[in-house]
C-alpha cells in the first residue's frame, strides 16, 4: 500500500455560482484520506468562507481565470508540484458524484497492477482513452519524456470538443505511443442483448441491420461507447465504479434511464444522496 505522503492529487474545480458545493467537499475529504498533498485549482471566484474550509481540509488552493477547461487547471496544478517527490500523481475533477466505495482499497489494487498510468474508466468514443475525470500517473509515467512533452504542449482551446480530441484522447495516445502501459479500474462488458439495445438508440435502421450482421459474425461493432452514461448502473453494481457522472443526471444528453440512481447507490453505499439532490436543485435548470 502506497504511503499517502508519496501521492499527490490535483483537483480541477468549476462552479457557476462561484462556490464549493457540499458534494465536492465530501469528495475532497475522501481524497485527503489517500494523499497528504491535495492541490485544488478553481476557476470560481471563491469567498473567504470557502477558502477557509478548503484550508481546513488541507488543500493548497490555486485560483485562475476561467479559460482552458480542466486541462489547464491540471497543467497549473501539476506545475506547482515537484514530480520527483511522488510515486503517484492523480488528476481528477468535480464532474462526478461520490465516491461510493473506499478509494484506498481501489488504489491498493491498482498500485499492484502492472501499468504505468490508469483511469477509473475508459471510453472508446473517438478511440480508446482513459476518461480524464480521474487519471493516475505512476512513477514511470511521471519520469517519461512523453508525460512532460504532453503537458508542456497543453494550451487554452476554445471548445470542449477540441479538449476531448486533443487532450483527453490525445493524452492516452501520447503515453501509449511512448511505450507506457494503461489500465482501467472499473469496467463493464455489455451483453449481446445490451449491445443491441444500445444500437437501437444510437443508429438508423440501415446501420443497425449492418451492425447486427457484424455482431452475429463476432465482430466488435460498437467501438464508440461511453459506459459512464449508457451503462452507469452496471458499472456501479458490477464494476465497483465509485462515481456517477454529473452530466447524465443534470443534462442526460443520451436520454438514458437514470431515475433509479438513488436506489442503486443506496444498495451499495451509505453515501448521502441528498448531496446529489441538493446540487441538482441548484444547477439542473441552468
Amino acid at each position: 500500500m502506497l504511503n499517502p505522503e508519496n501521492r499527490a492529487i490535483v483537483f480541477a474545480h468549476y462552479d457557476m455560482h462561484d462556490m464549493v458545493d457540499p458534494y465536492v467537499y465530501f469528495y475532497l475529504r475522501e481524497l485527503r484520506k489517500i494523499s497528504h498533498t491535495l492541490v485544488f485549482v478553481s476557476t470560481a471566484k471563491l469567498d473567504r468562507k470557502d477558502l477557509d474550509k478548503l484550508a481546513h481540509i488541507g488543500c493548497e488552493v490555486i485560483l485562475r481565470e476561467n479559460i482552458g477547461y480542466d486541462f489547464m487547471s491540471y497543467k497549473l496544478g501539476l506545475k506547482s508540484l515537484e514530480h520527483a517527490a511522488f510515486d503517484e500523481i492523480v488528476v481528477c475533477n468535480d464532474s462526478v458524484y461520490g465516491p461510493f466505495f473506499d478509494l484506498a482499497s481501489i488504489f491498493s489494487r491498482m498500485t499492484s497492477q502492472s501499468c504505468d498510468f490508469w483511469g477509473m474508466t475508459s471510453n472508446t468514443d473517438i478511440s480508446y482513452h482513459l476518461q480524464s475525470y480521474f487519471v493516475v500517473f505512476k512513477k514511470n509515467a511521471l519520469n517519461s519524456n512523453a508525460f512532460r512533452a504532453f503537458w508542456e504542449a497543453v494550451t487554452n482551446l476554445d471548445t470542449k470538443e477540441e479538449i476531448i480530441r486533443r487532450y483527453e484522447v490525445g493524452m492516452t495516445r501520447c503515453l501509449l505511443k511512448s511505450g507506457l502501459k494503461a489500465a482501467t479500474s472499473a469496467e463493464y462488458n455489455p451483453t449481446f442483448s445490451e449491445r443491441l439495445i444500445y444500437l437501437s438508440k444510437r443508429f438508423s435502421v440501415d446501420k443497425i441491420h449492418n451492425k447486427i450482421r457484424a455482431l452475429v459474425s463476432g465482430e466488435n461493432v460498437i467501438p464508440k461507447i461511453n459506459a459512464t452514461h449508457s451503462f452507469w448502473k452496471e458499472l456501479i453494481l458490477q464494476g465497483k465504479m465509485p462515481f456517477l457522472k454529473v452530466e447524465p443526471l443534470r443534462d442526460n444528453p443520451m436520454k438514458i434511464d437514470i431515475n433509479d440512481y438513488e436506489n442503486v447507490i443506496k444498495s451499495v453505499s451509505d453515501y448521502d444522496v441528498r448531496l446529489i439532490k441538493n446540487h441538482l436543485s441548484r444547477v439542473a435548470d441552468q
